[in-house]
């Protein structure tokens, strides 16, 4: 068996999960298994220089006037084209807050900048932004995703949080230039509403023809997913992708898996998925409360069917409406497992991408003993055969809403650079102590840059920022190319995802 400190593939006994596939290393006693401490002396907090051989300055994307947020379910919430007609061009977009009655307000804006190829000083030659939709909805789950096309053009997709069936689409009108874009495309794919646009392109998506794939929150409150083949001009609905199990009668929360996806530019799309969201406790049937919380699981879709991880079939036809449980695929890491000493509950998904191998890799996040101001970040990592799944971070306590309180600062991996992760934490990310400003004295969400050589078994860190005033939130790094991250966040002051003042900040580091 693999060391425990190098891989965790755990699952719990019981009817209500199914045994993991034979890929993934496993650890069959049970949620009383630990994973063995891999922090301590390994791990480190070292100098910014002594972990990068440069970066940029700090600059600010979004106007000053116009503080933004994105939520974390739609993907890809940043790209950059390496070949944008001025350049390297990164792309971005938010819901813009500001108060009732002001024009501004629940605009949908996508910003964009042309990008200096050295790593030094200000790294933006040009910036600008677009209003993809006038005060559409004031709340974040509205913010958009995009795709970079074939021949070069570029897609952006939104929808409002459920409140009606449209996707919106937009299409560029020239390649490479992020200024210039045609009128939105209203569709109804699902016939109902429709929340988090996800599109991938797929040089092989359905009979070995090319498409976008496109995951989205919609029929059943469920995962299910739309597809285009005319490069997003008009969108099909394909079927559902995970079915959670419908919540019983007297609960408004279950009966939701939350969903995220990658793709790998070719045939497969892979998602993480939890059983539900993360507030919702549930019998070992799912069918009534119980003790049962969030594990984090791993599929992925390809010829019109379901795989777990070792590419075992679990859904041989997603192109209809009966889809299979989270708990069909393959275990990450189970709730209830037992990580230096504390319980890891309430799962709840942070990133996901797919390296240059094709590999699926990401971070998923639990509390530790079910302490909402005790989070914990976790990096999985496949390597072609099997997880590895390994303790990252101290995640610190969560943000704004008390309702929503596993709303961390979160965290984002490179697609580009694997060994590279970037997180938000109000703890050191290697010893766990509150992060206390001495700017202001107050507890503040940090951004910290990890890198590992030993795919997540043991970390180097540095602050990225240090004694803030403010929070640091909800990073993002799109891919560029190996040897450069490019990161941006949200920093500022956020309530709830429907009052927020946060600009959008951006900095680049080389290896």
């Amino acid at each position: 068996m693999t060391k425990l400190n190098q891989l965790i593939g755990v699952f719990l006994l019981g009817a209500c999960f199914s045994a993991c596939s034979p890929s993934v290393s496993q650890v069959q006693s049970g949620p009383e298994e630990k994973l063995a401490d891999s922090t301590g002396t390994q791990n480190e907090l070292v100098a910014l220089d002594q972990l990068v051989t440069s970066h940029s300055d700090v600059f600010q994307l979004s106007d000053q006037d116009r503080p933004g947020s994105w939520c974390w379910f739609q993907d890809q919430r940043a790209v950059v084209d390496v070949n944008g007609v001025d350049g390297p061009t990164l792309l971005t977009g938010v819901v813009t807050y500001a108060p009732e009655g002001d024009d501004k307000r629940g605009d949908i804006d996508l910003y964009w900048a042309s990008l200096n190829s050295e790593i030094k000083g200000d790294p933006i030659k040009e910036r600008g932004r677009f209003e993809l939709d006038d005060q559409l909805q004031m709340d974040d789950h509205a913010s958009p995703s995009f795709l970079i096309l074939p021949g070069g053009g570029y897609l952006v997709n939104w929808s409002k949080h459920g409140n009606d069936k449209y996707l919106r689409t937009r299409l560029s009108t020239s390649p490479g230039d992020p200024t210039s874009w045609e009128e939105t495309i209203r569709t109804e794919p699902t016939g109902t509403g429709i929340t988090y646009t996800n599109p991938y392109y797929l040089t092989s998506l359905k009979d070995g023809r090319p498409g976008i794939f496109n995951g989205v929150r919609s029929r059943g409150f469920d995962s299910n997913w739309i597809f285009s083949e005319d490069l997003g001009r008009t969108w099909t609905y394909g079927g559902q992708t995970v079915d959670a199990k419908d919540a019983w009668p007297d609960d408004r929360e279950g009966g939701r898996a939350y969903v995220k996806y990658a793709g790998d530019g070719k045939s497969k799309i892979h998602l993480f998925s939890t059983d539900d969201h993360p507030r919702v406790n549930f019998n070992p049937s799912h069918t009534a409360p119980g003790t049962g919380l969030n594990s984090l699981y791993h599929a992925y879709l390809e010829n019109g069917q379901l795989f777990r991880s070792d590419g075992t079939v679990i859904d041989e036809d997603i192109y209809d409406d009966n889809a299979v449980p989270p708990t069909d695929m393959t275990v990450l890491l189970q709730d209830g497992t037992v990580v230096m000493g504390d319980s890891m509950r309430r799962g709840w998904i942070t990133d996901i991408k797919v390296d240059p191998a094709g590999n699926p890799f990401g971070i998923i996040q639990f509390r530790a003993n079910d302490d909402a101001d005790d989070h914990r970040y976790f990096y999985a990592r496949h390597d072609g055969r099997e997880w590895h799944v390994n303790f990252l971070a101290y995640a610190g306590d969560y943000i704004g809403d008390p309702n929503e309180n596993d709303y961390t600062g979160l965290a984002s991996v490179d697609a580009a650079n694997p060994n590279t992760v970037f997180v938000s934490t109000s703890s050191h990310p290697v010893t766990g102590e509150h992060l206390i400003s001495t700017a202001d004295g107050k507890r503040h969400q940090e951004i910290y840059v990890g890198r590992t050589t030993d795919l997540g078994k043991t970390w180097r860190w540095a602050a990225v920022t240090e004694n803030s005033v403010d929070d640091n939130i909800r990073p993002v790094v799109p891919a560029w190319r190996e040897g450069t991250s490019l990161v941006l966040w949200m920093r500022g002051d956020f309530p709830t995802y429907r009052r927020y003042s946060t600009d959008v900040i951006g900095q680049v580091f080389a290896y």
